[in-house]
């Protein structure tokens, strides 16, 4: 029967179409949860801002309150000496001599004192009543971003999971394929066995005087063996060009060379090292190798770095993506020559070497 092959070959051709749509989800929901770390991230961000500023605040009134009790203490001590010991300046004299003066002087030194406390006192006041505005507005963008931050990350960490869901699914398909991909080449291998001519019986003896005929193995080809050299030799050409493109000096090779010390290594959500990272937790150990800080945020470290043209790029130098523009940067990489760049990509991907692409890029950036 000749249905047997189609008949087979449909739940193969089936299994390989869902393989690539699971694949294409996963790439989909990569992306998703690359964007959700983004925006996790820097809420984050602008929670340590508000509780830093907060915290500013906070130091603010107490520097006004330690100048307010020094004020109020050396007050105290120049009326003891004023009216009990006499002192060394000049108001303080005249006071001690017991001049006709005395009523006036007195009156004078102590409206100029009780001004100066009074002045205090309402610097103090002012200090506070900011501090109780500021705190109030701090308190409200304090809680905004910490809630603001905690659903950033309750979506990003559910998108993993559903993530790593659809990974699991993609695992099983793959190794059902991989059973119908052995099953149909053993079909094939038993049809061809069947499909042979059965083969021509020869006599066991001889007739005399003939010659028996030798029947050669058939040969077996041996141009595989070439394809096997140029990939031997493409290898070997790949990893030198990659050697090359590492640059020899200054803080762009500090920052490559960090990164390449990074490969293999688990992409995890929010990981900033040093046994996993995400995008900018790469980028940003790899710079802080070379004396430079930068924020744990592809977006913010974009406005940390100087714009440099995209056919301008340099090793070190960090290439941005996004969909629509620089507000939608949600992924970044760090060049290193040769039209390649190192990153952390996704969950389930380690940190690789890959071409740089040019779709979605956003733009490039300098640190340092």
């Amino acid at each position: 029967m000749v249905t047997a092959p189609a008949t087979f070959a449909d739940p193969l051709a089936d299994k390989r179409a869902e393989a690539s749509r699971i694949q294409e989800q996963l790439e989909r929901q990569g992306t998703q949860v690359s964007i959700l770390a983004e925006r996790s991230n820097r809420a984050q961000l602008k929670v340590s801002e508000v509780e830093g500023a907060l915290a500013k605040t906070q130091a603010d009134v107490a520097r006004s309150d330690e100048r307010l009790r020094e004020t109020r203490g050396r007050l105290a001590s120049a009326a003891v000496l004023a009216y009990v010991h006499g002192g060394s300046n000049s108001m303080i004299a005249k006071l001690a001599r017991g001049s006709q003066d005395d009523m006036v002087v007195r009156t004078q030194y102590l409206r100029v004192t009780v001004a100066d406390q009074r002045r205090v006192i309402s610097d103090v006041r002012s200090a506070r009543q900011d501090f109780q505005f500021h705190k109030s507005r701090l308190d409200v963008e304090q809680k905004a971003a910490a809630d603001a931050a905690g659903a950033a990350s309750a979506a990003s960490q559910a998108a993993v999971a559903a993530e790593d869901a659809q990974r699991a699914v993609l695992g099983r398909v793959t190794g059902e394929l991989g059973e119908l991909v052995a099953a149909e080449q053993a079909r094939r291998e038993a049809e061809a066995v069947r499909a042979r001519p059965a083969p021509v019986p020869v006599n066991e003896t001889p007739a005399a005087g003939a010659t028996p005929r030798i029947t050669e193995p058939p040969r077996v080809p041996t141009q595989s063996a070439q394809p096997q050299s140029q990939s031997q030799s493409q290898t070997t050409t790949t990893v030198a060009a990659q050697a090359a493109a590492l640059p020899t000096s200054g803080k762009g090779a500090i920052a490559v060379a960090e990164a390449r010390k990074q490969l293999g290594k688990p992409y995890v959500y929010g990981g900033s090292g040093p046994d996993n990272f995400d995008c900018s937790g790469l980028t940003a150990w790899a710079w802080k190798a070379a004396g430079v800080s930068l924020s744990h945020s592809a977006y913010n470290q974009y406005f940390e770095t100087t714009r440099v043209p995209i056919n301008a790029v340099q090793p070190g130098d960090l290439l941005f993506f996004g969909k629509d523009g620089v507000e939608s940067i949600h992924h970044n990489a760090i060049y290193i020559g040769n039209g390649d760049m190192i990153e952390a990509s996704q969950t389930g991907t380690p940190i690789r070497i890959r071409g740089w692409r040019s779709i979605d890029i956003v733009g490039a950036g300098r640190p340092g």
